[in-house]
């Protein structure tokens, strides 16, 4: 008798550790999409003055290799250009890089004044780098998209 209630006490034991087990995950492959981010329909490269006067206005649009657009979270802009100044000790004009940046939340385009700013201000060898690009994936999750640079020659 104390045998047959021992290997019921086992058996049960041994049922109460498989019932805390986890079952294991199922293992889904997600691919990623290959996304392509483009400004006005201009991907990164040279640009002239006239073209990024322009798409400035246009909305930032990313889209995977079907052609499918994909919603955008935020992204961030930083603007690269040439500006001059005297100095006051030689009196002479010097040149330097100048630098802006400004991170965009819940909106596909760069604000008004920003565009108006590039618009009025954009000359040669300006740079226009977008970057931090996130974008909404279609089960919800942010999936951070290429960065689109463009230089005007």
């Amino acid at each position: 008798m104390k045998n047959t209630i021992l290997v019921i006490l086992c058996v049960l034991v041994g049922q109460l550790g498989n019932a805390q087990q986890k079952p294991p995950a199922k293992t889904t492959s997600t691919t990623l999409p290959k996304l392509t981010v483009t400004l006005g329909g201009s991907k990164s490269g040279n640009i002239s003055v006239a073209q990024m006067q322009k798409i400035v206005d246009s909305p930032l649009v990313v889209k995977d290799e079907k052609g499918i657009a994909y919603p955008l979270k935020s992204f961030r802009i930083n603007y690269t250009f040439k500006s001059t100044y005297k100095d006051e000790e030689t009196d002479k004009i010097r040149e330097v890089k100048d630098f802006r940046a400004y991170d965009f939340n819940n909106t596909d385009r760069l604000s008004e004044d920003w565009r108006n700013s590039i618009k009025d201000n954009v000359k040669k060898e300006d740079e226009m780098l977008i970057n931090n690009v996130v974008v909404k994936l279609k089960n919800g999750k942010s999936f951070f998209a290429p960065e689109l640079k463009l230089k005007v020659q």
